[in-house]
């Protein structure tokens, strides 16, 4: 029995290092799950190359509450309409601001030093 073999045309010439990969990867793996992580890494090299790749969640939310101080965090709190209006415009969704709030909730109860 003949192996089906596949003719792609690539940017720029692979090395024998990354040839060997994808055949390990085309040998090892279904013909689904291949397509699938091939769509979902054309949709992020897409999201990139436009430059509207988002973040995670999580280091979003690292990047808001990392350095906030107690006296901050108060603040924002007693401000927080004012946060979600700011939260919001930034592209924030609401489970994303829920979990900035939790921590900035243990952060304002925290003593000052």
């Amino acid at each position: 029995m003949a192996k089906p073999t596949i003719e792609l045309s690539v940017s720029k010439t692979p090395t024998d290092i990354e040839l060997k990969k994808l055949k390990e990867y085309f040998k090892e793996m279904p013909i689904e799950e291949i397509l699938t992580g091939l769509k979902f890494a054309k949709n992020r090299w897409s999201a990139k190359d436009a430059g509207t790749l988002k973040v995670g969640r999580k280091s979003i939310i690292q990047k808001e509450v990392h350095s906030v101080t107690t006296e901050q965090a108060q603040w924002r709190l007693k401000n927080w309409k004012m946060m979600i209006a700011n939260y919001r415009r930034r592209g924030y969704s609401y489970p994303t601001i829920s979990r900035i709030k939790k921590i900035l909730i243990q952060k304002s109860k925290k003593k000052s030093k």
